[in-house]
């Protein structure tokens, strides 16, 4: 067994946004959860894991991936890839990785189902912030192999596109979209969106590691297959006449009609960070992502859309329980797609709702889900009150969205920038931020719309790049940062 991990407060990024101390107080508390929540392994070749619920004996694949998007602000203190390098480890040689394994003895939990496969997009997320491509020549075997067990074993030959075995194995275990216990695994029938999607990100993410790795064959190989993914969905999963993806029927015939299944769910957000949509598709999942009588719930986003027979109001799990993968998803996806206003506008009242459960006392503590409209946690599809101290991937709000999307700090690198979207009036920025082997702080410690007016402080071990992005500039301003201490004036 290795050391045990202890929470502490002064080695991890000093977030700072004036006037938002209940954003603070979350942070740190989803902290305490995530050092809580290890799960020590005594076993040859296995890491201590992180996860959602210590205790139950299972390692669960995307609540793993998810995670990761968290510990990569841990300044190298914890770490959610211990759980992905023992699922790579347990891997099959055809590829196979389950969706969730017995810490006991390391066999699948639920036989042949998978998980979304994220791995890929977390190893790169990872890269970006800390400048650690190490581990790619080590994953990318597992990546490759999990694509093409897929590929392989997961596509369906009328259409070319994929299915889960049952709604439980697209991690949405009770959203109304397919059979929930699949008798023979076949997934109902149905081609689930958030699949292909997932698919065809995994594709855009193996490409660029390839990149990284100067295998160039490789590397084209994949962006081909990410267009050949996104040509597919766009055929079979959009409908035209409401302007969302849905999943759909699909047999042996590629001729055969496509039957859509008449439930707008959370599957839908996928499109936008796998880069499936554009144009006028793009703007018209977005239009359904802010009507606040579809998705745009009182704590967003909704896994169901609220006009749907199936909807509840207190959460019923995936019946329109607001939940982290799913939000994570959004929020990326409005972001990459130029949406970053809403995107931020969409954090931050998804961690207001947050911060109102943990403080009432009633509740407290940080859920596994929430009502979509009520200040409350979520129910599950029994009517009892979800999970708490879920940290875990319901960390995501209070630690990675605060930092990248509602104080507006992007990492990148591969070309050493960080970006500053600067909207916040007081006091914002972070300090003690390890951002590729670089100890930096970025503080904007007075905010004045007119040109030279607002004050950035800067101090770094090591020389990066800068770009502030404000409203009240036209084109964003580029800063060579210096090794010690910088206040630029924007």
């Amino acid at each position: 067994m290795s050391n045990r991990y202890i929470f502490k407060k002064d080695k991890l990024p000093r977030p700072i946004i004036e006037g938002r101390n209940e954003f603070i107080k979350l942070y740190y508390n989803a902290w305490e959860l995530a050092f809580k929540n290890i799960e020590y392994i005594d076993r040859d070749g296995w890491k201590d894991i992180l996860t959602c619920m210590p205790g139950v004996g299972i390692m669960w694949q995307w609540d793993s991936c998810v995670m990761t998007f968290i510990t990569n602000y841990s300044n190298g203190t914890l770490s959610a890839f211990n759980n992905l390098d023992n699922l790579y480890m347990l891997r099959r040689e055809d590829g196979f990785m389950s969706m969730a394994y017995n810490l006991d003895d390391g066999m699948p939990t639920y036989g042949e189902r998978i998980n979304p496969p994220l791995m890929a997009w977390a190893e790169w997320e990872h890269y970006l912030i800390s400048g650690d491509c190490s581990r790619f020549e080590k994953a990318l075997p597992a990546l490759e192999g999990i694509y093409n067990f897929i590929e392989k074993n997961r596509k369906r030959e009328s259409c070319g596109l994929y299915y889960f075995e049952d709604t439980g194995s697209s991690g949405m275990d009770n959203s109304p979209v397919s059979g929930y216990g699949a008798k023979h695994l076949d997934g109902s029938d149905t081609c689930f969106v958030d699949l292909s999607c997932q698919q065809a990100l995994s594709a855009l993410c193996i490409s660029k590691i390839c990149d990284k790795l100067s295998l160039n064959d490789k590397a084209t190989f994949y962006k081909n297959e990410h267009s050949r993914i996104c040509n597919l969905i766009n055929k079979y999963h959009y409908s035209e006449r409401v302007g969302w993806y849905f999943n759909f029927f699909a047999r042996n015939w590629s001729d055969e009609r496509v039957k859509f299944i008449n439930s707008k769910t959370a599957a839908g957000f996928w499109p936008l960070v796998a880069e499936v949509a554009n144009g006028e598709r793009l703007r018209s999942v977005v239009s359904h992502m802010m009507n606040e009588n579809e998705f745009y719930t009182k704590i967003p986003f909704a896994t169901l859309s609220k006009d749907d027979p199936n909807y509840d109001s207190n959460g019923g799990y995936w019946l329109g329980g607001v939940w982290a993968p799913t939000n994570l998803c959004a929020i990326k996806g409005l972001s990459k797609n130029g949406y970053k206003e809403f995107a931020r506008e969409a954090s931050i009242k998804y961690l207001e709702g947050m911060c109102k459960v943990s403080d009432d006392s009633a509740f407290g503590s940080i859920w596994e889900a929430y009502a979509p409209d009520f200040y409350r946690p979520a129910t599950t599809e029994y009517n009892t009150l979800s999970r708490a101290e879920f940290v875990g991937w319901s960390g995501i709000a209070p630690i990675t969205l605060l930092i990248e999307n509602i104080i507006g700090l992007e990492f990148n690198a591969q070309e050493n920038l960080v970006t500053f979207n600067l909207n916040e009036r007081g006091k914002c920025g972070i300090e003690n931020m390890i951002f590729n082997s670089n100890n930096i702080s970025v503080v904007c410690t007075e905010y004045v719309p007119f040109k030279d007016k607002t004050i950035i402080e800067v101090e770094a071990e090591k020389p990066f790049k800068l770009k502030v992005v404000t409203k009240y500039l036209w084109y964003p301003k580029e800063f060579d940062i210096p090794q010690g201490k910088t206040v630029l004036k924007i």
